[in-house]
């Protein structure tokens, strides 16, 4: 392994260490791998690989996506799609989810609140009704979106598994909003 490839799998190690990361790898994937079906992962790292395989482990379909086309090689192979996440329901027009975990893109691109707005309605528009979001943000990158109401008018909050409808963390400024498709 080369000096860049440790560096990188220690980088990933330390993430998956850090409070956010344990919850996503100790409720919310065990959660939604429970649930199964197929499920869009939104943003792609080293550090998520190991969620896909346990998601799939239980007969769930994962697809993943990233506007960087680097990212995908931390995608699902013959599963990936590059993209911006504002154009899903485009780039996923021919497919419909059961889940969508959209974690660590808002505020990293997707910024202000009409961007997020698009997002949402994009995301909307392929998860099917009774659907899950889970959304992850932090507060020093943007203001809230569920509290300013972005995703009001398609989700509303719902439990996963054994977490509540949001989830914040002392340690870290990331956030956990748990949301499920009206209609």
């Amino acid at each position: 392994m080369d000096a860049d490839r440790r560096r990188r799998s220690a980088k990933a190690a330390r993430i998956r260490t850090l409070p956010d990361r344990r919850v996503m790898a100790d409720s919310y994937v065990p959660a939604l791998a429970v649930e199964g079906g197929r499920i869009l992962w939104v943003g792609c790292r080293e550090y998520t690989l190991d969620d896909y395989a346990l998601l799939e482990a239980q007969g769930g379909e994962v697809w993943t996506t990233d506007i960087d086309p680097a990212a995908a090689r931390w995608g699902r192979e013959g599963r990936h799609r590059t993209g911006d996440v504002c154009e899903a329901d485009r780039l996923f027009s021919d497919l419909s989810f059961d889940a969508i975990v959209c974690n660590g893109v808002l505020g990293y691109g997707v910024d202000s609140p009409d961007q997020q707005r698009r997002a949402f309605k994009a995301l909307a528009a392929i998860v099917r009704p009774g659907g899950r979001l889970l959304l992850g943000w932090n507060t020093d990158k943007i203001a809230d979106p569920v509290a300013a109401g972005l995703t009001e008018a398609d989700f509303q909050a719902a439990l996963l598994g054994d977490q509540p409808s949001r989830v914040q963390f002392d340690a870290v400024t990331h956030v956990y909003d748990s949301l499920i498709r009206r209609g």
